[in-house]
Formats: C-alpha cells, sequence, structure tokens
C-alpha cells in the first residue's frame, strides 16, 4: 500500500511543470509579493516560512561550494541573506522566491570567481 502511495506521488512529481531544472516546493512557489506581506503584515508563521526557505536553499546550494564562499555566506549571515532577498522582492514582485533567490545565488557565486586569485604555478 505505502509503495502504490509513493509511486503516485513520484508519477504526480515528475509530470509537474518544472521550473529551473528542479520541482520547487513549498514556499520557494511563493510570489515575491506575498513573501514580502508577511513582513508587513508581521505574519510570524509566514515570516519563517520564508526565512526558512531562503536559508535552506543558501544553505544546500553551499555544499561543495569554495572555502572563500562559504566564509562570504558565514560573513555576511542568515538575517542579511533574507534582507537582500526580500529587498529583490521588492523590485520583482511578481517573480517567485526561488527565481529571486537563484538569481542572488548565481551572482553571489559570480563576484566571488571573479574576486579568486589565479591559481599559482
Amino acid at each position: 500500500m505505502n509503495r502504490t502511495i509513493l509511486a503516485a506521488a513520484l508519477c504526480v512529481a515528475t509530470t509537474a511543470p518544472a521550473f529551473s531544472e528542479a520541482y520547487m516546493m513549498g514556499t520557494g512557489r511563493w510570489t515575491c509579493e506575498r513573501a514580502r506581506a508577511a513582513f508587513v503584515t508581521q505574519n510570524v508563521t509566514d515570516q519563517a516560512q520564508v526565512a526558512g526557505w531562503v536559508l535552506g536553499y543558501w544553505s544546500h546550494a553551499s555544499i561543495d561550494k569554495p572555502k572563500p564562499f562559504l566564509d562570504k555566506m558565514q560573513e555576511v549571515g542568515g538575517n542579511k541573506i533574507v534582507e537582500i532577498t526580500l529587498a529583490q522582492c521588492q523590485q520583482n514582485p511578481n517573480a517567485m522566491l526561488f527565481q529571486v533567490t537563484q538569481a542572488i545565488l548565481q551572482n553571489s557565486l559570480a563576484e566571488q570567481e571573479e574576486g579568486a586569485e589565479p591559481a599559482s604555478e
């Protein structure tokens, strides 16, 4: 019985529209307008969902990244990462939260690569 339910869930998940080579679930699929509304209305539950999702995305994305990138993430800190995300969301209210988060991450990685010193031979 459990296998049937799991198989049915996997079939549904694999036929759903994919975004950015992944299927985003939960808060990542919220529009930026909805994500920001949690902070305007002081909805603590939704605030925690937004912050948790953003930081979870970054945490997973940090796997196998170079130490300088990880050091920079730690220096910036979780609160600032969420603040930056919400500021970008303000400029793109119709974008999905995962799209904005992914763009910030990609820009951060590109900046880190540009700032990296060439390897000595």
